[in-house]
């Protein structure tokens, strides 16, 4: 701590005491706090925490007498114990830096020092998330989100926590506890970053469906998926679309994709498929010439041009 902690005065007050005894214990409870500040002053804060903590005890033995001396001490050791928590956090040892900053939060709470305590929950709040993240890239999701659901009780407004949490769960496959997390976070700020989590699911999960040949759940994905601003499986959404027979609905998902490079082809031949279902056969056979260039189609739009684009 950069601050001069000052020197606690006895004597004049030790003089004032009716008893020998009252005066000689409060010099001793004096002289362990002055210990104390002078270890603090000099930047050994864990001999300062445990000589203020020995005064406190011997202050408040005192009971009126000690009470100037203890309130001194109540107002230093919660900023020691949030002083040791940064330090433990700095080398890495989130255990026992949460440990200590809990300390502090509770001390300083108990003791009515708001901003303190305050202090004291943003700093274990950071170290919880920083716990987490380096729990998350180590893939330990069960421990990561344990860190961020510690950081959601002391801050339930983080949305950061809520964030980190949908991707463990993501990541762990609980895909609905995601989605749960991801909703928290977009409550708490974090809204694009939630929004833009949300479609990465929907679209795996998406494509999980077409692969697994069920075409309502590919679509129903896909729709999710693009609501959320993603459109990497409109394409299997819109061809599931297709299969199912819901034609509007295929053209809904593939026209914004039909670009006019030769990598949509096969958007392309389902819209042109899907629009002469509905017996739009202007538009399909726009896409039907679009395609006929291409080997794969040619023979199938060719034939298709011959009987619907006259």
């Amino acid at each position: 701590m950069k601050k001069q902690i000052k020197i606690f005065v006895i004597a004049a007050f030790a003089l004032l005491c009716g008893s020998n005894v009252i005066a000689q214990d409060l010099s001793q409870a004096g002289e362990l706090y002055n210990n104390a500040a002078t270890a603090l002053n000099e930047g050994n804060s864990q001999v300062a925490l445990d000589g203020f903590k020995q005064a406190l005890a011997a202050a408040e033995a005192l009971g009126e007498e000690g009470a100037a001396l203890a309130t001194d001490c109540k107002n230093i050791i919660p900023k020691i114990y949030i002083q040791l928590g940064k330090e433990a956090a700095s080398n890495k040892d989130m255990d026992k830096a949460a440990e200590l900053l809990g300390q502090a939060n509770k001390l300083a709470t108990e003791y009515g020092q708001t901003e303190v305590a305050a202090s004291a929950k943003e700093t274990l709040t950071q170290v919880l998330i920083a716990d987490g993240n380096s729990l998350l890239n180590e893939k330990k999701y069960a421990e990561a989100i344990a860190s961020y659901t510690k950081a959601t009780e002391l801050d339930p407004a983080n949305g950061v926590a809520y964030l980190r949490i949908g991707m463990c769960k993501g990541a762990s496959g609980d895909e609905q506890g995601a989605i749960e997390a991801y909703n928290k976070a977009a409550e708490n700020g974090q809204e694009a970053n939630a929004k833009k989590q949300m479609g990465n699911i929907y679209a795996k999960k998406a494509v999980a469906c077409y692969k697994a040949k069920d075409n309502q759940g590919a679509v129903d994905a896909a729709v999710k998926a693009t609501e959320y601003g993603n459109s990497a499986a409109a394409k299997v959404g819109g061809i599931c679309a297709f299969n199912l027979k819901k034609n509007d609905q295929a053209i809904s998902l593939l026209e914004p994709l039909a670009g006019p490079d030769a990598k949509t082809n096969d958007v392309k031949y389902y819209l042109a498929r899907a629009y002469e279902a509905k017996g739009n056969n202007a538009k399909a056979c726009t896409y039907y010439k679009a395609i006929a260039s291409d080997a794969k189609y040619k023979a199938f739009a060719d034939s298709k041009i011959s009987t619907l684009c006259k």
